[in-house]
């Protein structure tokens, strides 16, 4: 057998449940306060660093280096994508610091191909509403905290890993 054996699994899905009411944490302090907090995301980071160890115990400690690296390739999409985007975005306005934080450290969690997916409807998500609130909003610049979008998109995929 190679790659990344996926299956739906009870511990996982409840650890991703937990990940989850986490993310929505992150998404009511951005709607508050516009802002992900540097000391809440460290206290996060140990949590998410056992997602590797969590997939071990379902899949044995002989795939644990791998397991690894794939949660360290979800890391890098994570960060590398809305690093991307907050550096093609004008002026820096857009994507924040802390929103690419926190996408490293889910990605880490869910890896590169849910990460991806859930950064896809993330964004699908902000550009549809960006559209219809920018329409009523003419004037000036308008802006929309992001972490509630990347919370809609870890939902999305949690939810599609049901047991």
């Amino acid at each position: 057998m190679t790659g990344i054996p996926t299956v739906n699994s009870s511990p996982i899905f409840l650890y991703e449940l937990m990940a989850f009411a986490c993310i929505a944490g992150f998404a009511a302090y951005d709607l508050k306060k516009r802002r992900v907090p540097g000391r809440a995301l460290l206290l996060f980071l140990p949590f998410a660093l056992a997602a590797p160890l969590v997939r071990a115990g379902l899949f044995g400690t002989d795939l644990l280096p791998l397991l690894f690296l794939f949660s360290f390739t979800g890391a890098a999409a994570g960060f590398l994508v809305l690093l991307c985007a907050a550096m093609v975005s004008k002026e820096g306005a857009g994507i924040g610091g802390g929103d690419i934080k926190l996408a490293a450290v889910m990605g880490f969690i869910y890896g590169p191909s849910r990460m991806l997916a859930v950064l896809l409807i993330a964004s699908g998500l902000a550009a549809c509403i960006s559209l219809a609130a920018g329409r009523k909003h003419k004037e000036g610049r308008f802006s929309l905290p992001f972490v509630p979008f990347l919370m809609a998109g870890s939902l999305a995929v949690t939810l599609t890993a049901i047991p």
